[in-house]
């Protein structure tokens, strides 16, 4: 959906923030050399109807697609309307059928969809419980927003879950209570499907560390699920509403290595493919 003033403000000092340092990595942190890596890139792509997208979709999408081959697993939020045009140019064999082969404006879908080089099974997509706004705060009652999962296997054997969500946004106070309900929801869906599995949980979460009830809902997620930031154990000091949070099981580790926002996602004026920025994490895993 369109964005609110509070996602708006969020991206604009995110962008800012990271003009005096370019898009150079946050953080790197040591690893031995027996550790296997992958990279994933979450991406909100501002894929509502030319006109209604805060982007440009109609000529963004396309210059978008061939840059995701460079990522191991892509899961893009927001890929409502111009899906043909974002997968034309991806080569990672591995993606997601879109909810509904057709979309309208009275049937968008959830906008969430994945691109991966590791095959995956068990993919489902699970609505959030409430929403708010048709015409007025965010709108979100327009799409069919929520998450979805998939069970991944990085090799042979070696499984990790894999989340893709898009929030409630908005700042109306009835947008933060749908916001908490679809949290907590997700947090129930983990603590039951995932129950003792390696886990990513990767997207637009619409929460910011720097408003009191975004971070005490973000504290809880983190806490009740296990959940770790990316960003934060690598001390990129970035508050980024684009999370990628890990968990390691009993039996693989997850290893945060590098937090990054790639420079090439621009048009030849520097101009950024969409109003969101493209979040990159590099992650290692070992057994334990």
């Amino acid at each position: 959906m369109k964005p609110s003033l509070r996602t708006l403000v969020c991206t604009a000092l995110l962008w800012i923030g990271l003009a005096g340092c370019g898009a150079e990595s946050a953080g790197d942190a040591d690893v031995d050399s027996t550790v296997r890596e992958f990279q994933l890139l979450t991406y909100n792509v501002a894929g509502l109807p030319q006109g209604l997208s805060s982007s440009n979709p109609e000529l963004y999408i396309p210059m978008i697609s061939p840059l995701l081959n460079a990522y191991d697993v892509v899961l893009v939020q927001e890929d409502f309307w111009y899906h043909d045009e974002l997968s034309a140019a991806v080569e990672l064999p591995y993606q997601s059928e879109p909810m509904w082969e057709e979309p309208t404006i009275e049937t968008m879908g959830d906008g969430l969809n994945r691109f991966s080089t590791f095959p995956f099974t068990d993919h489902i997509r699970v609505v959030w419980p409430n929403c708010h706004g048709h015409l007025d705060c965010a709108s979100d009652c327009l799409a069919t927003k929520g998450f979805s999962v998939a069970r991944t296997e990085l090799e042979e054997g070696v499984f990790v879950d894999i989340y893709n969500l898009h929030a409630e946004a908005g700042g109306c106070p009835e947008d933060y209570t749908a916001r908490r309900e679809g949290v907590l929801a997700l947090k129930d869906h983990i603590l039951e499907h995932s129950d003792g599995e390696a886990i990513l949980v990767a997207g637009d979460y619409n929460l910011s560390e720097s408003d009191p009830q975004d971070k005490e809902l973000l504290e809880e997620f983190r806490t009740l699920t296990g959940l770790e930031e990316t960003c934060a154990r690598l001390s990129c000091g970035v508050d980024s509403i684009d999370k990628i949070m890990i968990r390691s099981s009993e039996s693989l580790e997850l290893i945060p290595l590098q937090w990054e926002i790639p420079s090439n996602f621009v048009d030849a004026n520097g101009n950024n493919l969409s109003d969101h920025p493209p979040i990159v994490g590099r992650f290692g895993w070992k057994m334990r």
